[in-house]
């Protein structure tokens, strides 16, 4: 249970947007059900019937799926024992505006944003924080539009003028250093394992994919901020000396067959590879799930078996300290720019029925050259 979650008397509460998932077999055709008519995901025809279908068609898959890892999601599990790390560590650098709350708040699965919002509706501020590094519109996006049609059905403005967001982080050098230093410490375990050398490992990236036309037609810019993710993270490897050749691959294709996802697909990329071994970076994830436990660790390893003689998988944060601090420090300086919020613009050709007003409703606007002059001088003190 998060820290103080009984307690009435919130100053600040924090929400962490994520997927969430199933935590027993009961849950997964709901969950499965939310997910496939949920339009920003992912657009069908007649959504609410061919969803419903989808979802009823592919749960004994997922059903099976996480029997072979042996557990239902881990996510909450975790992500509560994040909230209770992240609120200890805001009450005690951040005393004026404690006490702090932080909780879950899942876009598939309960807790919701505003079963949390309504819990805590005296809280004095309330911050959703994606938990998608990068923003796209079937994450943050969705997630976000999700809160924002809560909101929008209560009375007045009861909530409006206390809430704000924290949406994308990936271009941030300690989000950049924190991925670079759990990569060089299973790279350096690897290599003393298996007697390698750096030229042996190949950096596979991988991010949950996306229908190629949300990138290249609508304007989704998510390809390209997970893009630039990966090469600010090389960049910091090899500025630590390591020698080796990464790639970026996208995994988790949903939805009908015939449509064109983001390519390289990362079965592709693994069936390339000419070096000894492989270690994936699974880039867009926080916090361990089926993608990773799955998907990476039991079908990837798989396929690699077929061409390297040894796969490893870095860490999800989950857990990690430099995790903590780094979400403590992203909400104090929120707090420090008067919460406000700069969620990304909508996409040059959006098609969402909600994008435009769930911004206007949470305030948000472009960067300014103030903000990035704030955010650059905060760049070079980390």
């Amino acid at each position: 249970m998060p820290a103080k979650e009984k307690d009435s008397s919130v100053k600040t509460l924090v929400i962490l947007l994520n997927m969430g998932g199933p935590q027993n077999k009961d849950d997964i055709h709901p969950y499965l059900k939310e997910l496939f008519q949920d339009r920003e995901l992912l657009k069908l025809p007649f959504q609410k019937i061919l969803g419903r279908i989808i979802a009823w068609r592919r749960t004994p898959k997922i059903q099976e799926r996480y029997e072979e890892i042996g557990q239902y999601s881990p996510t909450k599990k975790i992500m509560d024992e994040q909230c209770i790390e992240i609120s200890k560590k805001l009450d005690l650098n951040r005393p004026e505006s404690a006490p702090h709350v932080c909780v879950s708040g899942f876009r598939y699965c309960s807790p919701r944003p505003g079963e949390m919002i309504k819990k805590y509706k005296d809280a004095e501020r309330i911050i959703l924080f994606s938990q998608y590094p990068q923003h796209s519109c079937a994450t943050s996006g969705s997630s976000l539009c999700d809160a924002y049609r809560w909101l929008d059905k209560q009375s007045g403005e009861e909530y409006q003028n206390k809430i704000s967001v924290i949406d994308q982080w990936w271009d941030r050098n300690d989000y950049s250093e924190l991925w670079a230093m759990l990569i060089k410490r299973k790279f350096d375990e690897m290599k003393a394992s298996h007697n390698l050398n750096d030229e042996d490992i190949r950096i596979i990236y991988s991010a949950h994919s996306l229908p190629e036309s949300y990138c290249l037609e609508k304007g989704d810019k998510y390809n390209q901020e997970i893009q630039n993710s990966m090469n600010r993270i090389e960049d910091v490897l090899k500025s630590k000396g390591l020698q080796h050749e990464g790639a970026l691959a996208w995994q988790s294709k949903v939805g009908p067959q015939r449509t064109k996802w983001l390519t390289p697909s990362t079965p592709t990329v693994i069936a390339e590879t000419k070096q000894k071994a492989i270690l994936m970076v699974p880039i867009a994830f926080t916090t361990d799930h089926i993608e990773t436990l799955d998907e990476i660790d039991i079908e990837f390893r798989g396929y690699a078996d077929e061409v390297v003689d040894h796969f490893e998988r870095v860490d999800c944060f989950n857990m990690e300290e430099k995790f903590i601090e780094l979400c403590s420090k992203l909400v104090s300086e929120h707090i420090d720019r008067s919460y406000d919020s700069c969620i990304r613009p909508c996409c040059v050709n959006c098609e969402g029925n909600d994008c435009a007003a769930m911004r206007k409703y949470f305030n948000s606007h472009p960067i300014s050259q103030n903000d990035e002059d704030y955010i650059a001088s905060q760049t070079d003190s980390r």
